[in-house]
């Protein structure tokens, strides 16, 4: 069994920690979507996601699995990084990296997504009697930690906080169309839309569907979430204690519905620096994570003590175009910029290859249903080559060279100002002045949730990732009038119409082809500016197997099929 002390672990993240701003931090950052949520459950798809090795075949990655081999063997304690500790374990205010991470390995939501972005049954199963009608049903034997029934009241609480706005979470939005939620059975809730919302299902599979007790959030009032509240779920392990600024532990549920987990207890710590996180992972003072970039990728590759799995997934580097006052206001220059970026260049360097080239802002791993459609629509489009005199060409054509373009920055998070670096140097070969506002990294989040501190900026970079296996899911929160994350106030009714018709259209096939034309107009415009599509990389030891390797571990109970091999 693999077991790691409390003390090894304190001196491994003595010195590392950093307060964390609040929300996304730095480049792991984004909203939730307005107008971002999924399709219907799968057809026919009743499998728990905890149920095993559900290795499936991702047709536009030939080379990467969204799982890796089951596993067989109980383990002890591990300790699992994150790039910094939670700042909560209230699901209504969960939108980033380590929040996530610990929430899917601790809570259920309603329905859950797969390895593959397909949803399933969760702790409930989901009819649609009706385009409006979406009705639940409790699983038989599901309780909370402490021993009590998960009930429709739980349900109902739990989804009325997310829809609260008066409560400043991050997904009331998800709710626009509800106009009831309510228990219609003792095991039974019904929630009805005033349209047909072909994405509601999907976003109920993520934090937004994230059931906790009623009795127990009430209980600690205005203090649940935090580390003197603690939270209260029905997931494969239960919160044991939260030492802020050491580690948040958790220990297995061995009342779990879908089967006692394989590892007795986990040690989540924040770890920002990427020396020592990758020390501690060939040390074996880490025993896993799921990982950003790093520079020394090749080193914890050809290690043989660590497994190193590549999948999947649904996030997104890219230019985030906020402003259409200055230089970027011309499609032709945003263009001109997008041909001059030396792509590969980031994938090889910043990323160790763990990345693939993007033809859209979406990555083909946010492919939950027609795939077939989807990688049509894919195919149809150019594929990003580096040509600079052509692009040169196109600014001095526009009478736009020896304009400034105006980035904002961090010198604090290196995948940031690598990939700055990257596009300032491509900017500066087209003909086109570069000034750099640098704030810290504290200060990053701002720029996507304060105004003021996007004034005078043209762009800024992010990873942006979606809810659920969908495109639309982070297309339509910048691509669409009054999106969240539509900071640069583009308006073209045509992509506005057509993912209104996609929510509206409970037709999987029909709604991926006007997610696909509305993909090729978005491209066409360079709305945003894609710059790579990173894989999802999961690091182990060697002992450890069964964790999914898709980006399904920020949505689903990742932690329950985790074991030894």
């Amino acid at each position: 069994m693999i077991t790691r002390t409390h003390r090894t672990l304190a001196v491994l993240t003595a010195g590392v920690l950093i307060a964390a701003c609040s929300g996304r931090d730095a480049a792991e950052t984004t909203t939730t979507p307005p107008s971002a949520v999924d399709t219907t459950v799968a057809s026919g798809d009743t499998t728990p996601a905890g149920s095993g090795d559900t290795t499936t075949t991702v047709a536009e990655d030939p080379g990467m699995s969204p799982t890796t081999p089951a596993a067989t063997t109980e383990v002890g304690e591990i300790t699992w990084a994150l790039y910094r500790e939670p700042n909560t374990l209230d699901p209504i205010y969960s939108y980033d990296y380590p929040e996530n991470t610990v929430l899917t390995a601790m809570c259920d939501s309603l329905v859950q997504q797969q390895p593959d972005g397909s949803l399933a049954d969760g702790i409930a199963s989901l009819a649609q009697p009706d385009d409006t009608t979406l009705v639940f049903t409790i699983r038989d034997g599901v309780t909370f930690w402490d021993g009590s029934p998960l009930t429709a009241d739980d349900v109902v609480f739990s989804l009325q906080r997310q829809a609260d706005v008066s409560l400043g979470g991050f997904y009331s939005q998800v709710f626009q169309y509800v106009t009831g939620i309510e228990a219609t059975a003792p095991n039974e809730v019904t929630i009805t839309t005033s349209q047909a919302d072909a994405w509601l299902a999907g976003e109920l599979s993520s934090m937004p569907g994230i059931i906790v007790s009623k009795a127990f959030a009430e209980g600690a009032g205005a203090a649940f979430g935090t580390p003197d509240g603690g939270t209260m779920c029905t997931g494969s392990f239960a919160l044991d204690n939260w030492a802020v600024g050491e580690r948040l532990s958790v220990t297995r549920n061995e009342s779990y519905w879908n089967g006692t987990p394989l590892v007795q207890a986990i040690d989540f710590v924040g770890v920002p620096d990427e020396a020592t996180l990758v020390s501690g992972l060939l040390s074996g003072d880490i025993d896993g994570s799921y990982i950003g970039p790093v520079a020394a990728f090749d080193r914890l590759t050809s290690d043989p003590s660590l497994t190193v799995t590549q999948g999947p997934s649904y996030a997104s580097t890219a230019l985030i175009v906020s402003s259409l006052d200055g230089v970027l206001g011309d499609v032709a220059v945003r263009t001109a910029l997008s041909d001059a970026l030396d792509r590969q260049g980031l994938i090889d360097v910043l990323y160790g290859g763990a990345a693939t080239m993007p033809k859209a802002v979406a990555a083909p791993g946010s492919w939950g249903y027609s795939r077939d459609v989807f990688q049509a629509g894919w195919d149809a489009l150019p594929e990003p080559v580096q040509d600079v005199e052509a692009a040169r060409a196109a600014v001095e054509e526009a009478r736009a060279a020896g304009q400034t373009l105006h980035l904002a920055t961090t010198n604090e998070i290196a995948s940031i100002a690598t990939t700055v670096s990257v596009i300032q140097t491509a900017a500066e070969d087209i003909g086109l002045s570069v000034e750099l506002t640098t704030v810290s990294a504290a200060n990053y989040i701002n720029l996507f949730i304060d105004p003021s501190a996007r004034a005078g900026i043209d762009g800024f970079v992010t990873v942006n990732y979606s809810d659920f296996a969908d495109p639309a899911a982070l297309l339509g929160t910048f691509a669409v009038a009054n999106g969240s994350q539509n900071y640069s106030g583009y308006d073209n009714p045509e992509i506005t119409a057509l993912f209104d018709q996609a929510r509206a259209e409970l037709d999987p096939d029909a709604r991926a082809e006007l997610i696909v034309q509305a993909q090729a107009l978005i491209q066409q415009e360079m709305v945003w500016i894609p710059i790579v599509h990173p894989t999802t990389v999961l690091v182990t030891s060697a002992e450890l197997t069964g964790a999914p390797s898709s980006f399904v571990y920020m949505h689903g109970p990742w932690a329950a099929t985790l074991g030894g091999v």
